[in-house]
């Protein structure tokens, strides 16, 4: 006997120091979990979802098609950003180009420069850097891309300038570096109070430290394990370290307690120390093992997950679970029987407590009281479940001094409303969208995005600041053509007004041409007079100056015929100067006529007539004047007579050339008069039809105005009515895109081949809330409806942005709940199955499990969201639930094995023994595993504390109303009634009552 008890003190002392060697040798020869988190790559979003594939959609459009994610780089001055400012922005852009290893793509205003209206303040204090990332939001090379983003932006930094790196993916960045950096101190928080616990139970160091110590290896086993799994079959998170420690420290205490407290309930029943180690050990086996089958099945359906938080946490914590069981399988009976060796490990003596035999009693006689109190207080707490609204706003989760917190913070003080937390539309086609139709298009998109309830601002390449560009409103075209219209219609008025002054004038000139007509048929008559007495005098002329040659020979005998000669030349120069007179005044009024100067006919008239007043003005009169000059002196006798004939002889014959003259002259003044009535009838006729012309022209110009006033003022009413972009229309020429005041449109809203557009959407409420992520699907669908009937009705319009991939996390949460729960409870389900050997019994214990979650959910509504005022985060649900399942069957498994031990017919007896028995056990159990979660409430990440208080709080309830009072009294109700509650063993027999 002694040999055999050295045997096994010296196999447990080989049990001990091979797992210090395991842990040892693990953790050195595998790198740190925490390492192993720092390589992996997977989002919280996986990037076959929408919004994923909307963001590589944009990049490979817009970017280098390799960015996963987006930043934003935030640079404030308070003081007015200087040439300092200026230079450290250069260089800051140039240095992220510069690297490939972290940075996809850069957009700033130094390439291109007409985004800087968009990238600048107005107040000129601030600046921001959108940079693409080349991990996705929530991985760690996202994380590792963030880090690298501020120690860059940290180098040079002028003093007065403030840099922050924010946007979505820092902020989860931020989340999971607070989640890693509060690791710790809940580790260490944990132990403590599970130290603190087990002294209170135990009162002796030596049990709290076996239970300590087996955790404590566990842990550092489990990490290491993790750790390697983590780089070669699954993947691992900053999420995973954090409950991977609660489930250990938590589920490794429980096992530890299983397996005291049979052994001190055996040392009560007196059994030797060695041999109730032995015995302890194997009768809460198969009780530890069935618990830790159903945690690891539980959370190794997270693994089915698609969201990443799941899928990275569920199989670590499995394979986490499966080191912790083995561990307490081996290490802690191998400790307990080192401690028992020597008398360390004893059960406490003092009272054994009221608490568990009042309840035990109870259950025994009023079943059906204690399952209806239980279902009430369940059911009380599960009333707010329904409540429950979900959080997918991360800042909320984190310090507010995290540095995306502040970024956003001063984004908020200089820039627009979610200025760098926008939504993407993407839009892309099969062709060229840069023709009128498409544009157009686009604008009607843009529109109907805009009018979504909640929308703020919706930009484009049709409104790259927001509002639709006046220059491609049909509205403001037809505005503009109205307007013209109108101008025309007053100037026509105008001209209506000029026609009617040229209507009176030219009647005038008709008139005058009427009275000028009469006038050159008058002048006409009297010219065929003068030309026949020119004639007749151009024959005298001839015969006088023959008489005049012949009275040279008798001159004597002419005295006084030159007495009568020099008076009929008097008289012909009298009348011949009233003739020259008239004809004076006949070329004077034709040299002042503009008309007569316009018309050929009327100058050459009046040419004859000024040749006709020269020669008798120049020629006849004074040749006339002299004749009767030398008459006189002849008549007289004061002249020499030869002299006087010789002068008279002498103006005769330059009279007559003059007469020949004039009678030529007098026929062209004739042959022009003529030409001139026809002309000036002609121009009379004329005259009077463009009178008339110009009338009917008032009357047509005046029809005209009425009728460009009525196009005017449609037109105008269209241009206001168009205004509105629910009636109006857009026009935009294709080659008016390659404005250079389009440049922005052009280079950011549409790719480069033109076949991809995209839409920033603004929205009027919390990016990350329940409003703007219902509204996703509602812009979407407004932008698929604005397209129909269009070239672009088959585009494939996806979102982008922290709304559209909250949406997705909410369909996907929505659909790994179900699927992981089921899958969960299923396997729960056929765990206890087989384990009891029965079907209703491990049926209604699920349902009580899945009871007492529905009611810690709601304890956790009613304190943090009616309380608090913080919403649930979207994580918390389904990780509650499959801890919850799982460590809830762990209790009614070890509760349901000392029943079928105690009571294998169902006798009340049995039932209140098993009761009492497990009373202690099973509260210890369960304040310790709740003590584990209750501890991540340290955590200023408000997501571990909400995790760590709804499972904490579910721990509690399903230990003392779910194990104490429901589970209990539906044994002894459904096992009286023959239902099969537990399965009966014939060759079991009862155990009486303590």
């Amino acid at each position: 006997m002694a040999s055999g008890a050295k045997d096994g003190f010296r196999f447990r002392l080989l049990s001990l120091l091979v797992w210090i060697g395991i842990a040892a040798g693990i953790n050195l020869a595998v790198p740190q979990l925490e390492t192993v988190i720092a390589g992996s790559s997977v989002p919280v979003v996986p990037e076959s979802a929408p919004s994923s594939q909307a963001l590589v959609a944009m990049d490979k459009a817009f970017g280098n098609a390799n960015a996963k994610a987006v930043a934003f780089v935030v640079l404030v001055n308070e003081k007015g950003l200087t040439q300092a400012d200026q230079d450290y922005y250069r260089d800051l852009v140039g240095k992220l180009r510069a690297d490939r290893d972290h940075v996809a793509g850069v957009q700033d205003f130094l390439s291109l420069p007409e985004l800087k209206s968009a990238l600048a303040a107005e107040d000129g204090k601030a600046w921001y850097v959108p940079v693409g990332l080349h991990g996705g939001a929530g991985s760690a090379e996202a994380a590792s891309d963030i880090a690298f983003l501020r120690a860059t932006a940290d180098e040079g930094r002028p003093a007065d300038l403030l840099v922050s790196v924010t946007g979505a993916t820092a902020t989860i960045s931020d989340l999971f570096v607070s989640v890693e950096e509060s690791i710790l101190p809940i580790t260490v928080l944990t132990v403590v109070l599970i130290a603190i616990i087990l002294f209170g139970i135990y009162r002796s160091p030596v049990t709290v430290m076996i239970a300590l110590s087996t955790i404590g290896v566990a842990l550092a086993v489990a990490r290491g394990v993790t750790a390697f799994l983590g780089e070669h079959l699954f993947s691992v998170s900053t999420v995973t370290a954090s409950f991977l420690t609660a489930v250990v420290l938590g589920a490794g205490t429980d096992y530890g307690v299983f397996l005291i407290s049979r052994y001190h309930e055996l040392r009560r029943d007196g059994v030797e120390p060695q041999e109730a180690v032995r015995t302890a050990a194997a009768k809460v086996k198969h009780v530890i093992v069935a618990s830790a089958a159903t945690v690891a099945a539980a959370c190794a359906c997270m693994g089915f997950a698609e969201l990443g938080v799941f899928s990275t946490t569920g199989p670590a914590i499995a394979t986490s679970v499966v080191v912790t069981l083995v561990t307490a399988l081996t290490l802690t009976p191998a400790l307990l029987g080192i401690a028992a060796r020597f008398g360390w490990a004893e059960p406490p003596r003092g009272r054994s407590g009221r608490f568990w035999p009042v309840i035990g009693k109870a259950v025994e006689r009023r079943p059906g009281a204690v399952l209806v109190l239980g279902l009430v207080l369940l059911g009380a707490m599960a009333a707010f479940y329904p409540l429950q609204r979900t959080n997918f706003d991360e800042r909320a989760m984190q310090p507010e001094t995290t540095e995306s917190n502040v970024g956003y913070r001063i984004l908020a003080e200089h820039f627009p409303s979610n200025e760098v937390v926008p939504g993407y539309l993407v839009i892309a086609a099969d062709h060229d969208l840069r023709n009128p139709g498409d544009l157009a298009a686009l604008e009607h998109a843009a529109a109907g995005a805009a009018k979504v309830p909640g929308v703020a601002t919706v930009r484009g390449v049709t409104r790259p600041f927001g509002t639709p560009l006046d220059v491609a409103s049909l509205g403001n075209q037809v505005g503009q053509v109205g307007q013209e219209l109108s101008d025309a219609g007053t100037k026509v008025e105008q001209t209506k007004k000029d026609a009617d002054v040229l209507s009176g004038g030219a009647k005038q000139v008709a008139e005058g041409a009427d009275r000028l007509a009469d006038g050159a048929r008058d002048g006409l008559s009297g010219i065929d007079t003068i030309i026949t007495g020119l004639q007749d005098g151009g024959k005298g002329l001839a015969e006088l100056e023959t008489g005049a040659a012949r009275g040279y020979d008798g001159a004597t005998a002419l005295v006084s015929g030159a007495q009568e000669l020099a008076a009929a030349l008097r008289l012909a120069h009298t009348q011949t100067s009233v003739a020259v007179d008239g004809l004076r005044l006949a070329s004077e009024a034709l040299a002042g006529d503009l008309l007569c100067g316009l018309d050929p006919v009327c100058a050459k008239v009046r040419q004859g007539i000024d040749e006709i007043y020269r020669a008798q003005r120049d020629q006849l009169l004074p040749g006339l004047l002299r004749a009767a000059e030398g008459a006189d002196a002849l008549a007289k006798g004061n002249t020499d007579l030869a002299n006087g004939l010789r002068q008279i002889q002498e103006g005769i014959g330059t009279a007559h050339a003059g007469v020949d003259q004039l009678t030529s002259a007098q026929q062209r003044l004739k042959e022009g008069l003529g030409g001139l009535v026809d002309g000036l009838d002609k121009v009379a006729d004329g005259a009077n039809q463009v009178s008339d012309g110009s009338k009917q022209a008032g009357q047509t110009a005046q029809q005209f105005v009425e009728g460009l006033d009525r196009a005017a003022a449609f037109l105008l009413n269209a241009s206001k009515d168009a205004a509105d972009t629910s009636v109006g229309g857009f026009y935009l020429p294709a080659g008016a895109i390659d404005d250079p005041r389009l440049a922005l449109a052009r280079n950011y809203y549409l790719s480069a081949d033109g076949r991809t557009a995209r839409l920033v959407v603004l929205d009027g409420t919390d990016p990350f809330g329940a409003e703007a992520i219902a509204r996703v699907d509602a812009v979407k669908d407004a932008v698929r409806t604005a397209l129909r009937g269009t070239s672009m009705e088959n585009s494939e319009v996806l979102a982008a942005g922290p709304a559209a991939v909250n949406a997705d996390a909410d369909r996907l949460i929505k659909k790994d709940f179900a699927l992981v729960a089921s899958i969960a409870l299923l396997c729960v389900l056929l765990i206890l199955v087989l384990l009891m050997r029965s079907f209703l019994a491990p049926l209604y214990v699920l349902l009580s499990v899945v009871l007492s979650y529905a009611a810690a959910m709601g304890a956790s509504v009613l304190v943090w969201q009616e309380l608090v005022g913080v919403d649930l985060e979207w994580t918390v649900p389904l990780i509650t639930f499959v801890v919850l399942v799982a460590a809830g069957a762990d209790y009614n498994i070890l509760l349901m094995t000392r029943i079928r031990e105690l009571a294998p017919n169902a006798d009340r007896a049995g039932i209140r023994q098993a009761v009492v028995l497990t009373g202690g056990v099973i509260t210890s159990a369960g304040v310790i595993f709740a003590a584990s979660f209750f501890a991540m409430m340290s955590s200023d990440v408000v997501t571990l504390a909400q995790a760590g208080f709804t499972i904490g709080t579910g721990l509690l309830l399903d230990t003392f109303v779910v194990r104490a009072l429901v589970v209990p009294s539906m044994a002894t109700l459904f096992g009286l009634s023959g239902k099969g509650f537990v399965a009966r063993t014939p060759e079991a027999a009862a155990v009486p009552a303590p």
